[in-house]
């Protein structure tokens, strides 16, 4: 029993999802239960509107499926059979006889399982949709193989594999040689049954290897960049490290000097001492009153050398430490950037892991939620009276994707050192109100108050882009964490050199240890209070831009009672 759910789920997995989705595509907080589902899908029924019946009697049967009651998901997926019928929707009955079909083989009834995949396949032929027959075929197969009926399943399982091979459906073909070798193992065939596991295996490989190769060249591509930055930093630390040998062995050779200049103090100070000596025999035969003036005039001399001697000898000391000391130091900076270097390399590397998490996270989900919803949209399984529920979903799934794509591009930028400021003078109150009229559709949607009472004429000398991605910024925030019927108010105060510009919201407020980490270099997210999704982007822009601009920004907030974000910029010279 085991093996019959795993294979199937493995197999039509795309018509489950398609069919899945179609059905479930309202938001949680606002699904009916099931028994109102009913009741509403009696009332069409009664009115004689069959769609709309089919649409709640489908989503009643799949309620009752992801509960795991099975029997009341079949009763009620026949009745959205028995509507769809009057409707005309071929494509339609061929799913749900599928489901139905997935259904029967969950509670081991095998005989009205064939039947309802029977049904499918008549659809799919009349239709020509040679993948959809491939498909129906191997589940036929797979219920003929839970009944005993091997041979019928071999039978079958020829036709999948032609078709799977027509349509070069790889992984089709390779549940078709799963399903021979169970087929075989069922006739005792075992040599059958290992060649046709050995070539499911076989594919199975292949395709997992393609699917591996598929997503090494997306990864490539996103590491390029990231790739030829540590390349130039490998190369400047190589670069560092020969210097560095260089240094090192000058300084030897500055110590070898300084060893040569002792012994060479040495060897004049022996043969001074020799002289003299030759000097004492020479005067041994000079008077006696002579004797004692030389030689006073010789210790005299020996003292003079002597003492110049240890001069020289501490002056050239002194210099060799001054060199000495000058090479530790610069050791010590070429130390210290060889630190920064590895420090900047690690930054890099820490980027490119952040930046893979987003995109595969919260960049992923919402594009594939979207080409989904516009294939369902495609097949036309949405009524009129809910395509208007699927638009709004669309919007702002769209809207999300966009501004989560604009502040991760944006972020990447800075990061990657290839942002200039081009500060000028302009109107503070117009950029507000320009992005309060982008900004207005989500605080009608939210029923929040959005009001700019910065003074016209409050010009600031800063990058207009930058700021208006920080004002852009936190007032979404402000809407992110603001209920219905709160406020958000955008005002300023202009000091001798700076304006002053605060974001305040009546919204849920902020803990203090939520608060202290606000600015910090960690990509964190709070959900907002319709659970509105972020990238945890946002303040680390603002604080970088607004410091670019050589400003300052912090927040001041309480729980319940609301928030305040500060952030200044140069005043605007006249």
């Amino acid at each position: 029993m085991g093996r019959v759910s795993i294979n199937k789920h493995v197999l039509i997995v795309f018509l489950l999802t398609i069919s899945y989705l179609a059905l479930s595509s309202v938001p949680k907080q606002e699904t009916p239960k099931v028994e109102e589902l009913i009741v509403l899908a009696r009332q069409f029924e009664n009115a004689g509107n069959a769609n709309q019946a089919v649409y709640y009697y489908n989503k009643a049967a799949n309620a009752y499926w992801r509960a795991n009651d099975f029997r009341s998901a079949i009763a009620y997926f026949e009745k959205t059979i028995e509507n769809i019928k009057k409707v005309g929707n071929r494509n339609g009955e061929k799913l749900l006889y599928i489901n139905l079909g997935l259904l029967y083989t969950e509670i081991a009834d095998y005989v009205h399982a064939q039947k309802s995949f029977e049904n499918a396949l008549s659809i799919a032929r009349s239709s020509g949709k040679k993948q959809d027959i491939g498909q129906i075929l191997y589940n036929i197969s797979t219920v003929q193989i839970e009944q005993g009926n091997y041979q019928g399943a071999l039978s079958n399982l020829t036709k999948t594999e032609a078709l799977a091979q027509e349509v070069g459906d790889q992984k089709l073909l390779r549940n078709a040689y799963y399903n021979y070798n169970r087929a075989y193992e069922g006739l005792k065939n075992t040599e059958k049954a290992a060649e046709y596991f050995s070539l499911y295996a076989m594919l199975t490989k292949k395709i997992q290897a393609e699917e591996i190769r598929k997503k090494e060249l997306q990864a490539k591509a996103m590491v390029d960049s990231a790739g030829r930055v540590v390349q130039q930093v490998a190369q400047e630390k190589e670069h560092t490290e020969k210097r560095l040998v260089e240094t090192s062995k000058e300084l030897k050779e500055k110590e070898q000097t300084l060893k040569e200049v002792e012994e060479l103090t040495r060897e004049q100070q022996m043969q001074i001492e020799l002289l003299n000596a030759e000097m004492k025999l020479r005067d041994a035969v000079i008077q006696h009153q002579k004797l004692l003036q030389k030689v006073y005039i010789g210790l005299t001399l020996f003292s003079l050398a002597f003492a110049a001697a240890l001069y020289y000898a501490y002056l050239q000391k002194r210099r060799a430490n001054r060199l000495l000391n000058e090479k530790n130091e610069e050791i010590s900076r070429q130390r210290d950037a060889i630190s920064r270097q590895a420090d900047e390399l690690r930054e890099l590397n820490s980027l490119k892991d952040k930046l893979f998490s987003i995109i595969a996270h919260d960049l992923r989900s919402p594009l594939f939620s979207l080409i989904t919803m516009l294939n369902i949209a495609k097949e036309g399984h949405f009524s009129p009276e809910n395509f208007k529920e699927i638009l709004d979903e669309l919007s702002v799934n769209v809207s999300h994707t966009t501004a989560l794509l604009e502040n991760l591009l944006t972020w990447a930028k800075t990061q990657m050192h290839g942002v200039k400021v081009n500060p000028q003078n302009f109107d503070l109150n117009q950029l507000v109100n320009s992005r309060i009229q982008l900004l207005n559709e989500a605080t009608q949607a939210k029923e929040i108050q959005l009001k700019n009472n910065i003074s016209r004429g409050t010009f600031v000398f800063a990058d207009t882009d930058m700021a208006d991605i920080v004002i852009r910024n936190l007032i979404s925030n402000a809407i992110k964490f603001c209920n219905a019927g709160d406020r958000i108010t955008i005002w300023s105060t202009t000091g001798a050199d700076r304006v002053t510009v605060c974001v305040e919201d009546t919204g849920r407020g902020m803990t203090p240890d939520v608060l202290q980490k606000l600015f910090g270099t960690q990509i964190t997210s709070t959900p907002g209070t319709r659970n509105e999704k972020g990238t945890g982007l946002g303040l680390i822009l603002c604080k970088e831009f607004v410091q670019m601009n050589g400003g300052e920004i912090w927040a001041e907030s309480q729980p319940d009672m609301g928030s305040k974000f500060f952030f200044t910029l140069p005043k605007a010279s006249v």
